[in-house]
């Protein structure tokens, strides 16, 4: 670490179990851990599925999601070494130069990494959540909405609705409600002045049937 006002995050691990939790496969299925034995750590072989030094203030877990054929996705956001290779200022330089990063994982278990080109603006988190077809949605904080869709890979980034909410910070997703009915619901708290408190509000985004549309 070259700075102490960054955050000394590093690379995007993944592993799995398919036993409830007794034992932990690294990303080529090799069993790296046990509960109540050896645990899960960064040298573990194999688990380190995208990475990424110190100094980037890296948020390593934000919003993960499973898509229809079972493969896992997340996103995460970091300050891209184009900007600086040492960040000094957590908040200041990620609001300005932190971008969101797609990570999904294919059927023959490869990783690949996709810079969204929106970007937060926050030092907080990202909700991705998919539709009955696999399109990614993100939620960014303040409420905007960002999506790909599945026929594209997930290259085809756009901002399909820019927030007049007043949302204050991150806001949530209820997933399962996308997944059953076809609506985005949105929860926020509106922006508060002093001590004044603010409601908390839910905003609902039905889908076109076009997709990644609002």
């Amino acid at each position: 670490m070259t700075a102490a006002g960054g955050l000394a995050n590093h690379d995007t691990g993944y592993v799995y179990s398919d036993d409830r939790g007794r034992t932990w496969r690294n990303n080529a299925g090799t069993v790296v851990a046990t509960t109540g034995g050896t645990p899960v750590a960064v040298s573990s072989p194999g688990t380190v599925v995208d990475p990424l030094g110190v100094d980037h203030a890296l948020m390593n877990q934000e919003s993960q999601a499973v898509d229809s054929a079972g493969q896992p996705h997340a996103v995460i956001s970091y300050v891209p070494g184009r900007f600086t290779q040492c960040v000094t200022s957590y908040s200041a330089q990620r609001k300005q130069d932190g971008r969101t990063f797609f990570l999904s994982r294919a059927a023959d278990g490869g990783w690949t990494q996709r810079e969204v080109p929106v970007a937060p603006e926050s030092t907080q988190r990202t909700k991705l959540v998919f539709d009955r077809t696999d399109n990614a949605y993100l939620v960014m904080p303040y409420g905007r909405i960002v999506a790909a869709t599945k026929t594209s890979g997930w290259t085809d980034w756009k901002t399909v609705y820019s927030p007049d909410l007043n949302a204050f910070g991150e806001v949530d997703v209820d997933d399962s409600r996308l997944a059953t009915d076809g609506v985005l619901s949105v929860m926020y708290q509106q922006a508060s002045s002093g001590t004044t408190p603010s409601p908390i509000r839910v905003a609902d985004f039905r889908l076109s049937s076009s997709a990644t549309r609002l």
